[in-house]
């Protein structure tokens, strides 16, 4: 479904708090796995990272993203890393040819976790860039 594995985490990212396919499930294997993590290696929960590349987002998740914040202190990853510092690059975006599944996406919020000239492309597709 997503071609771009960070731009989908940006996607997870909006969704949180939200009603959705997947929102229990995610909870759930956060709450699983915090307690084991072993803090100071800064490296993903692979269950975690696991869950996330698997999931298929529904029409109705889809649907609901109607603005997303490209921001390093977002929640998402710290579900992977809790002990993420922002300094690597994994999760980063590297395209948003993706916003494609986002039928009623209208603004993003631009702070980092990608190249600024991504926000072109999305203002040549009519979404505004804060």
């Amino acid at each position: 479904m997503f071609k771009d594995f960070g731009f989908k985490l940006v996607v997870i990212d909006g969704l949180l708090g939200k009603e959705t396919s997947f929102g229990k499930a995610l909870e759930e294997l956060k709450a699983s796995t915090e307690d084991a993590y072993e803090w100071g290696t800064y490296t993903c929960i692979p269950e975690m990272v696991r869950f996330v590349k698997e999931l298929e987002l529904t029409d109705a998740d889809l649907a609901q993203v109607t603005s997303l914040t490209f921001d390093g202190g977002s929640r998402i990853y710290f579900y992977l890393m809790p002990d993420w510092d922002g300094e690597s690059d994994e999760f980063d975006v590297k395209s948003v040819e993706d916003c494609a599944l986002l039928p009623n996406l209208r603004e993003v919020e631009y702070i980092a976790m990608c190249d600024e000239a991504l926000m072109d492309e999305l203002r040549s597709k009519g979404i505004a860039v804060l």
